[in-house]
């Protein structure tokens, strides 16, 4: 593919890179991330057709039609879009229907990595640290998530979109050649179930003041239960919400249950704080 190698696209570049970030504000049901994406879009497009009003308002057309995907992940496909539309404009016989079928080939490989990278993995990891920070008090939870979490996912979003330009579909081809994307999904996703088992213990909680045995020797259920497994109460409350969810119970319904046996079991004396 020919690049158009100039600080004029560089510049472009940099403003498509930041526009990104605001993708998603105008996310719709009928075309979902269409507009944000176009929108990404314009700045290159006017340095690539700056002499070709017709080119550059049929570019605008093609990214308008339905496109979604994770949202960090969508600076590497906006850099492979510029770089065929670069070939587009500079090779007559080029077909720019291609454009939109590799846009359409990314989404669903790229979204299945970056939500469970992203999403799922990285954010649990980066929320849980700084949960423990906030229920202490500690101003450093909230600037600590806000900076682990963006300074990572920016990188990913800035070299992304020098990835895709500079390698168009080259890059994204040599990936599912080697099933690395779907090894990549597949070990991100247990590492983020592996992530948000381990919290159940800190973030869910359960306890009964019933007591089992006489006397001095008398101890709770509570902790009768935690010397067979540590912390089983909040794990089989946690087993029968995803029982729950299994059987295809509606969030709202799941809640009113749990708001409902929290408060009969604390009036019964069931519960505790």
């Amino acid at each position: 593919m020919t690049k158009t190698s100039n600080s004029e696209m560089r510049k472009a570049l940099w403003f498509t890179f930041w526009r990104s970030f605001a993708a998603n504000s105008a996310w719709e049901l009928t075309r979902q991330e269409a507009t944000g994406y176009a929108f990404s879009m314009v700045p290159s497009l006017r340095v690539i057709y700056k002499n070709d009003k017709n080119g550059k308002a049929e570019a605008l057309q093609r990214h308008m039609q339905f496109f979604n995907i994770t949202n960090v992940l969508l600076p590497l496909v906006l850099g492979t879009s510029i770089a065929m539309e670069e070939e587009n404009e500079s090779n007559p016989e080029f077909d720019p229907q291609i454009i939109n079928n590799v846009k359409v080939s990314l989404m669903g490989p790229l979204s299945a990595i970056g939500d469970s990278m992203f999403l799922t993995t990285w954010r649990v990891i980066c929320m849980g640290i700084s949960l423990a920070l906030c229920q202490a008090g500690n101003i450093l939870g909230p600037i600590l998530f806000m900076f682990s979490y963006n300074i990572v996912t920016i990188a990913v979003r800035y070299f992304g979109l020098q990835i895709g330009y500079n390698e168009g579909t080259k890059f994204i081809q040599k990936m599912s050649d080697s099933n690395i994307i779907q090894n990549i999904s597949d070990k991100a996703s247990t590492l983020g179930m592996m992530v948000v088992g381990a919290m159940i213990p800190t973030y869910v909680v359960l306890n009964s003041p019933i007591k089992i045995g006489i006397g001095k020797s008398a101890m709770t259920l509570t902790k009768t239960l935690d010397q067979i497994i540590p912390s089983m109460l909040p794990l089989i409350a946690t087993l029968i919400v995803l029982w729950m969810i299994r059987k295809k119970w509606k969030v709202g319904w799941i809640l009113v249950t749990i708001i409902v046996f929290s408060i009969l079991g604390t009036w019964l004396h069931v519960l505790s704080a």
